[in-house]
């Protein structure tokens, strides 16, 4: 064999052992990134062309850790954490238990679950017994949680988004609804822009509600993720970072697909 041929031989093996480490180098960084998920929920947790809010916090928090998360539905996210596709969800929510298999980070967002309607009695009301034999419309979010799946003070009106949910009060199907003051301000803004008055609003939280991540203790990372992610926040809270991603604005226009609601309040 002549001495070119042994040196081609050589450069080609040179190459292609490094395309091999690239690949493998690629998909190991690929496989050491965070996998998470988080049920779809309009202007926080969606496909990421919408807003998502609190997709944007949960990455932000990560300051070290490659993150990932998969906006899906609850089926597919409970099968995925099953499986150990996703390592943690981003929505635990206070009004659901803790799970001994679960770790758990410090609250870091509130939703604040308030009465709305067209009728200004909404105003008024401070507690859910006030509500007593009342049809309520309510996101299955909340509905199917183990603090309010056996609330019998109301009649629950379940609707699987806050689309669904609003669409019941629009029809006159439902006198009041129980949902996230936030996303009643962001359709307010909508009414407002065209020309509707507004719906009421009480003017305390019926319910707190804490949201934390979870990840499943039997990730090898789980605890060094908790305590990264739990870091992160406090520093986004003296940042006010935290703050300006949850972006509540009043000037600002809603984060609402004008689009799929645009039939809805055409007949407000």
């Amino acid at each position: 064999m002549t001495l070119s041929l042994v040196k081609g031989k050589y450069w080609s093996l040179r190459v292609c052992a490094l395309f091999c480490l690239m690949l493998t180098g690629a998909s190991t960084a690929q496989a050491e990134s965070l996998q998470l998920v988080g049920n779809k929920v309009a202007t926080y947790i969606d496909e990421h062309e919408l807003p998502a809010r609190q997709m944007d916090l949960v990455k932000a928090a990560f300051t070290e850790s490659d993150v990932n998360i998969t906006a899906t539905t609850q089926a597919w996210s409970g099968s995925g954490l099953k499986s150990g596709r996703f390592k943690g969800y981003i929505d635990h929510y206070s009004l659901n238990d803790t799970k001994d298999n679960y770790l758990y980070s410090e609250p870091y967002m509130k939703v604040d679950l308030h009465v709305v309607s067209r009728d200004k009695r909404a105003e008024k009301v401070v507690r859910l017994e006030q509500m007593y034999r009342e049809r309520v419309g309510i996101e299955n979010r909340f509905a199917n949680t183990d603090a309010l799946r056996a609330e019998r003070n109301v009649r629950w009106a379940r609707g699987p988004s806050f689309f669904d949910t609003i669409k019941q009060l629009a029809e006159y199907r439902v006198d009041f609804l129980l949902v996230d003051k936030r996303m009643a301000n962001e359709m307010n803004k909508l009414l407002v822009a065209a020309g509707e008055k507004p719906i009421y609003i009480s003017k305390v939280a019926i319910i707190s509600i804490d949201v934390s991540l979870a990840m499943n203790a039997n990730y090898a990372g789980a605890a060094d993720a908790i305590t990264e992610f739990n870091n992160g926040i406090m520093l986004l809270k003296e940042s006010s970072k935290l703050a300006e991603i949850m972006d509540e604005g009043i000037e600002r226009p809603s984060l609402l697909d004008e689009n799929i609601y645009d039939e809805m309040i055409t007949r407000w």
